[in-house]
């Protein structure tokens, strides 16, 4: 049943009860109405990811999609993994979304091939498909999903090497690269994007020696930490450490414990966390990018949406670069503390 609050009737009858008569009243109290529900019927729409609930960038995303849900009332889902980087289960869930004949799914895929089949079964159905956060490499000619709504992975890890070089040493210069889960999609494009950086840094510097190397940097902040740590007491010519995600703040603590002082092993990665946040502030993270998660929860929602409701169709969104260094912590706090950042 329709209805409308005790306060919006008593706003209406306040500004206009004494200078309009009954019917006129009713009827603004009715266009009022028509404009607080929506006129669709409810969708109901799944957005699934192949991380667990431990994974705290992902609640960024759960914000944005709750806030379209909230906006469009339609029933929403985030659909986490039990198990953290489970890509079967993950397919497991997709495939029985399908057959339950959800009105819309928002996919991650960071393994090319594992997908396709379930996707395109998706889209045979008539269930618009759109992959956020990260997508097929070979984009729409590799899966049949209609859209991504993502970082460009590959020209953000450029940018982050290109970005942190400018507080490169004179000297000699030697960088570490953390590929924080080898063969998925994500990481690679991502670390890609700072060895493609590296090399034309090389190219560009012939009178010093530019060096680097790639270690499976892991997916846990501690066992990053570890890593990072343990490479850098065998190589303490390293002035750069470079991760694929966010875990390689993780180092701070050992770094301190090793005597390393603030600034002196410089460090770029990725995400707004708090961990990151936190290193910023100690000095022992220089610069983080943000791919602006909240967008990535919010957008397949509202394309699913006007998709189902008006025909339109998907469209591509690259959720940005957006650099955030030490001096901008304070700024952006607030907006982590709010979930959208």
């Amino acid at each position: 049943m329709f209805k409308i609050s005790l306060l919006k009737y008593l706003i209406l009858y306040k500004k206009y009860g004494g200078k309009m008569k009954i019917y006129k009243l009713f009827a603004l109290m009715f266009a009022a109405l028509l404009i607080a529900v929506p006129a669709s019927a409810k969708y109901k729409f799944s957005v699934l990811t192949q991380v667990d609930t431990s994974n705290t960038f992902w609640q960024g995303i759960k914000r944005g999609m709750d806030d379209a849900c909230d906006t469009l009332q339609v029933d929403c889902q985030l659909v986490f993994n039990q198990e953290n980087g489970n890509l079967q289960m993950q397919l497991t869930n997709l495939e029985a979304l399908v057959e339950q004949g959800i009105d819309g799914i928002s996919l991650v895929i960071v393994e090319d091939n594992m997908f396709d089949e379930a996707v395109q079964n998706a889209i045979d159905a008539g269930i618009p498909v759109i992959t956020t956060n990260v997508d097929d490499s070979e984009g729409a000619e590799g899966n049949a999903r209609l859209a991504f709504v993502g970082q460009d992975l590959f020209q953000a890890g450029y940018e982050l090497g290109k970005e942190l070089s400018k507080s490169f040493p004179d000297g000699d210069t030697h960088v570490l690269l953390g590929l924080s889960a080898p063969g998925q999609s994500w990481a690679e494009a991502r670390i890609g994007g700072v060895r493609k950086f590296m090399e034309e840094y090389k190219a560009a510097n012939p009178n010093k020696k530019v060096t680097w190397d790639t270690i499976d940097s892991g997916l846990d902040t501690s066992v990053t930490g570890q890593r990072i740590c343990a490479y850098v007491q065998g190589h303490p010519e390293t002035t750069a450490y470079f991760d694929a995600g966010f875990w390689g703040a993780g180092a701070g603590n050992c770094l301190r414990d090793l005597g390393y002082k603030p600034n002196e092993l410089l460090m770029g990665m990725f995400d707004l966390v708090d961990i990151v946040m936190d290193e910023m502030d100690e000095g022992y993270v220089h610069l983080t990018i943000d791919q602006q998660p909240y967008l990535q929860g919010y957008l397949p929602i509202l394309q699913m949406y006007l998709m189902k409701e008006f025909g339109l169709s998907a469209w591509d969104v690259n959720t940005g670069k957006a650099f955030v260094y030490p001096s901008d912590v304070a700024d952006v706090r607030k907006y982590i503390e709010m979930g959208v950042r």
